[in-house]
């Protein structure tokens, strides 16, 4: 008689405790590959990721020139900062990060995010709370951090401090659990690259001056944009109309281009036909501006689609971990 093939090694004991959670992540290669890697460089790979939070400041921040702003919320929230990097996001790796959520996201939104990931380099850290907590240290600071959607964020959540900028403009991202940031991790970074941001969490030394540093490299490397809705419709107008007047464009596109940009109003719904024209077309208008207006004109989400895995919650949490323990 055949035996059933097991199809990852058995899950990690702490990580989490969601029986969903462990079932994907169990065979998941980024996690896998991650965790197998942190086992080699510490003889406690699991209280490693209870004891640290993961907190990606995305090209959003750097545009917003926000990161300082995080890095002096994180102190508040007694959050120590014990490793950084400088990366850059691409195509796929906003597709594995997000990749229980993606499910829901209209196509319009994979675009979108695919091109804010692009617009500059990105700032990985990785923190400590400075005072004891009954929960993970990823589960304490991604409910501090706020959820995407502006409506049901709270006063004191990070997201609520660096303001509204819509729900696909959200600055941050912070893993959910443990597992979650074993995971993210394995998608972020490459080998080397890992074994460094983990090595020198394991130093435990603040880095707060080197992550201002890097933020201030990144200022440099990258102009501001204020993310404002009304002030890029108003710069994407300009630049439509530039490009009417001095590029050569097939009929059929100068038309819907002309048409779709005289049909606009101040509703952010109207400005969709003018995002769609500029996508199906290939036209070199995928900066910023075009950035924040698709993100306020298109559909972003199905919500008749159920979500694969459920967020942080310290409450979800300890429920869960005393139905394990039992």
């Amino acid at each position: 008689m055949s035996s059933i093939a097991a199809y990852g090694p058995p899950f990690p004991e702490g990580l989490t405790h969601d029986p969903d959670k462990q079932r994907y992540h169990g065979t998941d290669s980024y996690f896998l590959e991650a965790y197998e890697q942190l086992s080699t460089l510490t003889s406690d790979p699991v209280r490693f990721a209870h004891e640290h939070a993961m907190l990606l400041m995305k090209p959003d921040a750097v545009a917003s020139r926000s990161i300082e702003r995080v890095i002096e919320w994180l102190r508040e929230a007694t959050f120590r900062i014990v490793a950084v990097r400088r990366l850059r996001m691409r195509r796929e790796s906003v597709r594995a990060i997000w990749h229980y959520q993606l499910n829901r996201a209209t196509p319009q939104r994979c675009l979108l995010a695919d091109a804010l990931c692009e617009q500059s380099d990105s700032l990985v850290v990785l923190a400590r709370p400075a005072e004891p907590v009954d929960v993970p240290a990823t589960v304490a600071l991604s409910v501090n951090k706020g959820p995407a959607d502006p409506a049901r964020r709270r006063p004191g959540q990070l997201r609520a401090r660096l303001g509204d900028f819509g729900f696909l403009l959200n600055l941050v991202h912070a893993s959910d659990e443990p597992a979650d940031l074993v995971r993210e991790l394995g998608i972020l970074l490459e080998h080397r690259e890992r074994r460094a941001l983990i090595g020198q969490a394991l130093a435990n030394t603040d880095q707060h001056d080197q992550t201002t540093a890097i933020a201030r490299e990144l200022y440099a490397a990258h102009p501001p944009h204020d993310l404002d809705f009304v002030a890029s419709t108003r710069r994407l107008t300009r630049a439509v109309q530039d490009l009417l007047a001095t590029t050569a464009l097939p009929d059929e596109v100068r038309r819907a281009l002309g048409h779709s940009l005289a049909s606009t109003t101040s509703e952010p719904a109207s400005w969709a036909p003018l995002v769609n024209v500029i996508w199906s077309a290939d036209l070199p208008l995928n900066g910023w501006d075009f950035i924040v207006v698709g993100s306020h004109a298109v559909s972003l989400s199905r919500p008749r689609y159920g979500q694969l895995l459920a967020g942080a919650d310290p409450g979800r949490w300890r429920s869960l971990a005393t139905v394990a323990a039992s």
